[in-house]
């Protein structure tokens, strides 16, 4: 997999709908994250922070689905969007859910780009969130129910296992709904740029803890 350092700002991602700001609950939403100490190829002795889950929306339009998903990471995360830091990476692709061929209609994958989004979730909180979008140049689209997996990567460890009630957020059309989510989140009290070099050492360290 290519890898992808986190832009200072989300480059080249500007939004020509209109979120209705008085999003609705989802039908079905239940999303999770765990970390883990990874030895994956160019992320060694970084933490590894897996999100899967489903989602379901009914009173969709016909032609609209999935466009994105954002799950927030809190208040207390502003260094995620210094480019001195670089404490996020995205493998590429950064997801994977079910989906539909916009042409054939057939099922297929659809695969996921990740970006850190730093001006909250829609303008609606000033979250710092974790963001999964579609590029536009694939077929096979998410609609408005499926199952998916998404990764990121950090040097932040993670935080215990919690509940975060509307940190979550989908996208469809030209709506949004919430939901909740629960696992485990990076730690970003510790904000501190670690370098690639770095790494292997500080994952033995995190043995011997």
């Amino acid at each position: 997999m290519n890898r992808s350092l986190i832009p200072l700002l989300l480059v080249g991602l500007i939004f020509v709908t209109t979120i209705d700001a008085s999003a609705q609950t989802c039908d079905s939403l239940s999303f999770d994250v765990s970390a883990e100490l990874t030895s994956d190829p160019g992320y060694e002795g970084m933490y590894k922070y897996t999100i899967s889950g489903y989602w379901g929306v009914s009173g969709v339009e016909q032609g609209w689905g999935l466009s994105y998903l954002m799950f927030s990471l809190g208040t207390e995360c502003p260094c995620l969007c210094d480019s001195t830091f670089g404490l996020v990476e995205f493998p590429d692709p950064a997801g994977i859910s079910t989906g539909m061929d916009s042409y054939t209609e057939e099922p297929c994958e659809v695969v996921y780009l990740g970006f850190v989004e730093c001006d909250g979730l829609e303008d609606i909180t000033s979250d710092v969130a974790i963001k999964f979008e579609v590029p536009d140049y694939q077929t096979c689209e998410p609609i408005h129910y499926g199952t998916g997996t998404w990764i990121f990567y950090s040097t932040l460890p993670p935080l215990p296992w919690s509940e975060r009630a509307n940190a979550t957020m989908i996208k469809y059309g030209e709506m949004a709904c919430w939901g909740d989510i629960s696992g485990q989140f990076p730690n970003c009290y510790e904000c501190v740029p670690v370098s690639t070099e770095a790494r292997s050492w500080g994952s033995i360290k995190s043995i011997y803890r």
